[in-house]
């Protein structure tokens, strides 16, 4: 405190403060270039970095680290043809990965609430879980995904409920599906949509308190039950 009783901050919470919104504003700069060069980049297929993406903790925005994006990304690729549909929902760190991977499958969608995936165009889909049917194109889409990976963004009975609710929409009868949330949720997660509990842990780039787990409607040599 000074002599008129208003707070100060120290030299280190100082120090502390504006290299937080150094680095934010860094970020915040990085997404704006990758946002006016997005015909650019997508015409030439150059990959995407979710560094350029800031997390919105707000949003319950937790980017899973690189080897599990592309776990996901890969069982995705590897259990649909290129005209079968996918949906990442509240999953774009996967959606991302699996667009590095394979840009010329257009029929892979990232179903979001955040609007800055709509640099995306045609494969961003506006999705908000308490909302769970109402959004574009939801008419058409219905028993169309062959794939569906989905992460509700907060971890609660209503949210993965909601969010299953949109699955049970957009799959098809075959339909291979993948649910990556807590521990607490494996009960709730085989009674709505049947999906079991995996041997594979999801990790996120600054971690998590919370146990995260994988539950799926498949097996394969990689994803397996237990």
């Amino acid at each position: 405190m000074n002599s008129d009783d208003t707070p100060v901050l120290s030299l280190d919470t100082l120090a502390a403060l504006q290299s937080f919104l150094a680095e934010k504003q860094e970020l915040d700069d990085r997404f704006e270039k990758l946002k006016e060069n997005a015909e650019e980049v997508f015409k030439n297929n150059r990959k995407i970095d979710m560094s350029d993406f800031q997390e919105d903790w707000q949003l319950s925005q937790f980017w899973y680290d690189d080897a599990t994006a592309e776990f996901i990304a890969r069982r995705a690729l590897e259990h649909t043809n290129k005209d079968d549909r996918i949906a990442f929902i509240s999953s774009p760190t996967a959606y991302v990965a699996f667009r590095n991977m394979a840009p010329e499958r257009t029929n892979a969608y990232v179903f979001e609430y955040d609007q800055r995936f709509d640099l995306f165009k045609d494969q961003f889909v506006l999705y908000d879980f308490n909302k769970p049917l109402d959004f574009a194109r939801a008419a058409e889409m219905k028993g169309k995904f062959k794939f569906i990976v989905a992460d509700p963004p907060f971890l609660n009975e209503h949210c993965l409920s909601q969010t299953m609710e949109t699955v049970r929409w957009l799959m098809s009868d075959d339909a291979k599906i993948m649910i990556d949330t807590g521990a607490v949720m494996e009960t709730l997660a085989k009674d709505l949509i049947g999906a079991r509990i995996t041997g594979f842990h999801p990790a996120h780039r600054g971690g998590l308190s919370n146990e995260f787990r994988c539950y799926s409607t498949f097996e394969d040599k990689s994803l397996q039950w237990l």
